[in-house]
């Protein structure tokens, strides 16, 4: 695939990323092109190597001209132009043979530093249960993110917080899974990599999204938008956290942590043993006390009745 190649190289070059990506696939890619929309959505060039990933790519398409608007309207609400995000839809190999070692092997979907790269390992999707929706999204988010700001610093936690709720990936499950595990992390041991093990990472993620709806419910939804501003002019997300929620970062991550311990604490205490046991007891000693309760009342009314006949 010499011509990706050469597109991946220049591309590097040009963004200065660390380190060069390995050689990629042999096939040479198609491309599809997707024409700027009218309300100013940035352009997504989409680079596929087989006719599948083509599909997928069409299918992102038509997905940004969709919820982009929606996206775009709240985290730049000031309406700047965005660069092109050059999207790469590889199936398995291709993916691993480029970001193997960049990222846990549990990852479908790759946002480069600078926002103007993104890529999607399209076969594995159904694997690990995540729809081309989602993590399309998810990675777009990474990528305004990282435009809007530039080399202004953003902790982990807001990062993906942000691309898993602009993304729609949120479900009830994710609370519960967090109250199931008892134990929610704090955010500030979530401002850097996330840990890679599934199942820590997992939490990490949910604990995230929680703590950027709380930012949303109490600071409206033009809240991360307005942060993303503030940073890149001031140059740093702490800065911008005060100017635009009214409390540093600090009050607000040990806010997040005292909530979370008051909204679960109870759930977490439920699920719980001895507690659940206690609470198990208590239940059927109750329907135990009312169901002799009803039966002696019904053999008070027979007694009643046969007295009468």
């Amino acid at each position: 695939m010499r011509y990706l190649l050469m597109v991946l190289a220049l591309f590097l070059n040009l963004t200065a990323f660390p380190a060069a990506l390995p050689a990629a696939p042999a096939a040479a890619p198609s491309a599809v092109h997707l024409a700027m929309a009218p309300s100013g959505l940035p352009l997504v060039h989409f680079q596929v190597e087989s006719e599948a990933g083509r599909s997928i790519a069409e299918t992102c398409g038509e997905i940004w001209k969709t919820e982009g608007p929606r996206i775009m309207s709240e985290l730049v609400p000031s309406g700047a132009p965005l660069d092109t995000v050059n999207c790469l839809i590889l199936n398995n190999d291709s993916f691993q043979r480029n970001f193997a070692g960049r990222l846990p092997d549990w990852g479908v979907g790759v946002a480069m530093p600078g926002g103007r790269l993104i890529a999607i390992n399209y076969s594995r999707l159904s694997v690990v249960g995540r729809g081309v929706r989602e993590v399309f999204l998810h990675e777009m988010v990474h990528a305004i993110l990282f435009q809007t700001t530039g080399q202004v610093w953003l902790p982990t936690w807001f990062h993906e917080g942000c691309a898993m709720m602009y993304s729609g990936e949120w479900r009830f499950s994710d609370t519960v899974s967090l109250v199931l595990d008892g134990k929610v992390p704090n955010l500030d041991r979530l401002q850097g990599r996330f840990p890679a093990p599934a199942g820590l990472a997992d939490r990490a993620y949910r604990t995230s999204l929680l703590a950027v709806n709380r930012l949303r419910d109490n600071h409206g939804d033009l809240v991360v938008g307005d942060i993303l501003e503030s940073s890149a002019r001031t140059g740093a997300f702490s800065l911008a956290f005060v100017e635009v929620t009214g409390i540093s970062l600090g009050d607000f991550m040990a806010d997040f942590a005292r909530a979370m311990n008051l909204r679960l604490g109870w759930a977490v205490m439920l699920t719980r043993w001895p507690t659940l046991f206690v609470l198990m007891a208590l239940i059927f000693a109750v329907g135990a006390a009312q169901k002799m309760m009803r039966t002696r009342r019904r053999q008070a009314e027979m007694a009643d009745e046969e007295i009468e006949h």
